[in-house]
């Protein structure tokens, strides 16, 4: 194998890997904003409430109910406005028996929501689809061909 091969070779297997990275983050930035908007819904109802002489942190909704201002560095709630679920067959339902390219695939889903998202509500779902395409061609569930923006996929 020549020098400019292995090279290639090694480019290309450290940008899969990258991507696959990529890929853990987005799901992993998904389910840590899920957990904090279900503690924000259990606090505000009253399910945590701090004590004097509680030791720890203090929730964050609490903090600034106290306050009355918000906190630096924190998002608040967007109450209805969040992505609906798109575990199960959310993902499978969308790819067809003709090849399609993941910018396709992603526009069906955001037709499929009923509603138009935000940019960064689009950009979550673009996250949320990469990690699912990948998942799925990885347990053969669907099947892909080609490599970058070339790639299509498809159930076989």
């Amino acid at each position: 194998m020549s020098n400019l091969e292995s090279a290639k070779a090694a480019i290309q297997a450290e940008l899969s890997h990258a991507k696959q990275g990529l890929a853990f983050y987005h799901s992993r930035i998904d389910s840590l904003e899920k957990m904090l908007t279900q503690l924000a819904s259990v606090s505000s109802v009253g399910g945590i409430t701090a004590t004097k002489g509680s030791r720890g942190r203090k929730p964050a909704a609490t903090a600034v109910m106290k306050s009355g201002k918000k906190q630096k560095g924190r998002k608040e709630s967007t109450g209805g406005n969040e992505l609906p679920f798109t575990g199960a067959d959310f993902w499978p339902n969308l790819v067809l028996e003709q090849p399609q390219s993941a910018s396709e695939i992603l526009k069906a889903a955001i037709a499929s929501l009923g509603f138009a998202p935000t940019k960064l509500q689009a950009q979550k779902l673009a996250g949320r689809m990469t990690f699912a395409l990948n998942a799925l061609v990885k347990s053969n569930k669907i099947q892909d061909s080609g490599k970058g923006r070339e790639r299509r996929f498809f159930k076989g």
